[in-house]
């Protein structure tokens, strides 16, 4: 699969980045690595996923020059830095939340989740204005990872939110930071729901 990655075929290199994702061999880290800088979009898109999910620390630094100045490899880049949880990486994600393409801000809001440093937690508090209203839902969903007491007073007043979806990521977020003063902001919620369905 390594060897495949030079292959003149580029469906072949796809295939071959893509597969060592599944066998998560160390060998393959660094001819992943120089994958990223492959002509076609598809062979470095699925190197970046298999770099994520070797979780190799070498990988954050290709992946952090890739988020920064490869259009094509952002989102990836930013969503493989989220599965490795290198701290390296929290201040690159933090930048991202500002990038032009919402998807590159969504993954970069949920890579900072899951990393939790505690530098992240402002910055998405700060998204959850975004004018998507996905990145605001992963931005939501990204703050209940972080376990942050910080968050607590946002995330209920997102339970207030016009969007139900948004609500119960909301609600949910809650429910795993467990700060006792969303007890009775739940409760509110609950029973508004409660009150729409008898209508």
């Amino acid at each position: 699969l390594i060897e495949a990655l030079k292959d003149d075929d580029r469906s072949v290199r796809s295939s071959a980045a893509s597969a060592l994702e599944y066998i998560g061999d160390e060998r393959a880290v660094e001819p992943l690595i120089e994958a990223l800088k492959d002509n076609d979009e598809y062979v470095a898109i699925f190197a970046a996923g298999s770099l994520g999910q070797i979780g190799d620390k070498r990988a954050v630094e290709p992946l952090i020059k890739a988020l920064k100045d490869d259009k094509k490899l952002r989102s990836s880049a930013a969503r493989a830095l989220g599965e490795i949880g290198d701290e390296r990486a929290v201040e690159p994600l933090i930048e991202a939340l500002k990038d032009d393409d919402e998807i590159v801000r969504r993954w970069a809001a949920l890579s900072l989740g899951e990393i939790a440093n505690d530098r992240c937690i402002e910055p998405l508090i700060k998204v959850l204005k975004d004018d998507d209203p996905d990145v605001r839902k992963w931005t939501t969903r990204a703050l209940g990872k972080t376990n942050d007491i910080r968050a607590v007073e946002h995330l209920i007043e997102a339970l207030k939110d016009d969007d139900e979806d948004l609500r119960k990521i909301a609600a949910k977020a809650l429910g795993e930071i467990g700060d006792e003063r969303a007890i009775e902001p739940l409760i509110d919620a609950l029973m508004k729901i409660k009150g729409e369905n008898l209508h």
